[in-house]
């Protein structure tokens, strides 16, 4: 059986929606599709929520894709910008680092290739303790790590994979840039700040994920 992890249902909503695979609740953040012989988890933001779920997710599938959204860490990356973090994921705190698995990483480049989706690699992907919302966070991060791009889930995530010997790619695009005052935390009630917002841009990432979705179970 094939995993598809999120952390937020946002990300996983034009997913879930899609008629093409039959997703049914099986229970609490967890999601089948008979059609497709795939488990789809949404874990909860954060490394507390996330290993809880990918374990279980670990437990009945032979393969997992991370899918989602992350920060950019440095101007030079945009918005909507697709990442595969080929260089490896570390932790804020840890200087170790995980590796996504080479060929379901080979997959999904191809996945994206096949939709003519850019995307970029040879990147590194830091997994911090908290939301990144400030210019000054995301650029302490990159200083102190070399990541290009950062979320809350997928150090602890590729850990639980290595331990239970689970193949574990990741592909993240940017939904907010705190480098360039694009913030997760902004608000639409908050004039003052960039107009284009986590939620915005990550309902737009979201219609992406169906069709590189349909094309990895095939």
């Amino acid at each position: 059986m094939t995993g598809f992890f999120f952390a937020a249902k946002p990300e996983a909503a034009a997913l879930l929606g899609s008629g093409v695979f039959g997703w049914k609740k099986s229970e609490p953040g967890f999601y089948t599709s008979e059609k497709t012989n795939s488990l789809l988890c949404i874990s909860g933001v954060g490394k507390a929520n996330a290993t809880q779920a990918f374990a279980t997710l670990a437990k009945r599938c032979d393969k997992i894709f991370v899918l989602g959204t992350c920060a950019a860490l440095t101007p030079q990356l945009d918005v909507f910008t697709f990442c595969l973090p080929s260089l490896g994921v570390v932790s804020e705190n840890s200087a170790e680092v995980f590796m996504p698995d080479a060929e379901l990483s080979a997959k999904l480049a191809a996945a994206l290739s096949a939709l003519k989706i850019d995307y970029k690699t040879d990147m590194k992907l830091v997994t911090a303790n908290k939301i990144i919302a400030s210019k000054e966070e995301a650029e302490s991060l990159c200083c102190k790590t070399n990541a290009l791009i950062g979320d809350m889930e997928t150090a602890a995530i590729l850990q639980i994979a290595t331990e239970y010997g689970i193949p574990t790619a990741v592909l993240r695009a940017v939904s907010d840039n705190p480098a360039v005052g694009i913030s997760p935390l902004d608000t639409a009630a908050n004039p003052s700040v960039n107009k284009n917002k986590w939620q915005e841009n990550t309902a737009e990432i979201s219609k992406k994920f169906p069709a590189i979705v349909k094309i990895l179970v095939s």
